[in-house]
């Protein structure tokens, strides 16, 4: 069995507020060294900010870890100084955000920032890591490294800039990668290119990669288990050819039935399947099962009790009456 790189154990995340904002409530998940979980589910479900929980990047005036353990490598980080996590963020831990433009300085050269990582993590001189820098952009596959190297973000296409924030994410060998959405701003052959590109650096690596996403077909292609998550919870974990073969929570049975299918006419009786309503606010949760209002199935329990993480298979659990 791989070792368990990654362990997050009953985290709970909240945001200040009255009442507080319950964005993570008890996730459990584990990554192995060199494996690729991906985590999927709706906006407002919690993955953004469980991501930004592991890389301590919540700042305390607007919420903070309330509970639970994240421990990398053997490591609770929800406990490690400051100055401790500076030396793990960029270095053993990368995270490669959904909007480049937004990440990256725009008045700062490509080059100056992916220099500024290894400088601060490698003590290498001011030229060593621009060299480095320009071979990082190489590595990558920009066309022309040196002379993108020179430019600002403003003068890159977006793939270009993903490209950017791969290399960034990369440059000091991490053990873990997390990628927050990495194609979500990009059009279908870049998607395809950044998703390969992150994959063979991963091979070259032997990085793990926790990849958040919306896309189901992403998830089948790049990683080995799935956690689903929905209104701050993981309500199903398992094999990512389990989940698409029997998936057990209605919730995830909802989002791989509303894959669209291209085999064959579309019909009134082959319409598009949808989940009805929407994430309940974190600061409104039900009683109960928070997917209650939206699940066909639902009955007495499940508006009174909220379901626990039920183990159905070594490799497969569901949080769900159903299969309690």
């Amino acid at each position: 069995m791989a070792k368990q790189l990654l362990e997050v154990r009953d985290l709970h995340t909240y945001f200040h507020g009255t009442p507080a904002v319950k964005a993570v409530r008890g996730v459990d998940l584990e990554v192995g060294a060199g494996e690729t979980l991906g985590v999927v589910g709706e906006s407002g479900s919690g993955k953004s900010v469980m991501a930004q929980s592991i890389m301590r990047l919540i700042q305390p005036t607007d919420g903070a870890i309330r509970q639970g353990q994240i421990l990398f490598d053997g490591e609770d980080l929800v406990k490690v100084s400051t100055e401790r996590m500076r030396a793990i963020r960029g270095n053993k831990i990368a995270m490669i955000f959904q909007e480049p433009m937004t990440s990256l300085n725009p008045v700062i050269r490509i080059g100056e920032q992916i220099a500024e990582v290894v400088r601060l993590h490698r003590r290498l001189s001011r030229p060593e890591a621009f060299d480095f820098a320009v071979d990082m952009l190489r590595k990558v596959r920009i066309a022309d490294p040196e002379r993108r190297a020179r430019e600002y973000p403003h003068e890159l296409s977006g793939g270009m800039r993903q490209r950017v924030m791969i290399a960034m994410g990369l440059a000091c060998n991490p053990q873990l990668i997390i990628a927050d959405e990495p194609t979500t701003a990009l059009d279908v052959t870049i998607q395809a290119q950044i998703l390969d590109l992150i994959l063979d650096m991963q091979q070259q690596t032997g990085a793990a990669v926790l990849l958040i996403t919306h896309d189901l077909g992403v998830v089948a292609e790049t990683a080995q288990r799935v956690a689903v998550m929905y209104a701050g919870q993981v309500v199903e974990y398992a094999g990512v050819a389990e989940l698409f073969a029997a998936p057990l929570h209605p919730y995830s049975q909802g989002l791989i039935a509303s894959v669209p299918q291209v085999d064959g006419e579309m019909t009134a009786s082959r319409m598009l399947p949808a989940i009805p309503g929407t994430v309940p606010s974190p600061t409104a949760l039900p009683v109960g099962c928070a997917f209650q209002d939206r699940c066909q199935f639902a009955f007495d329990r499940c508006r009174s009790e909220p379901p626990p993480l039920v183990e159905k298979s070594v490799s497969h659990s569901a949080r769900c009456w159903l299969h309690v």
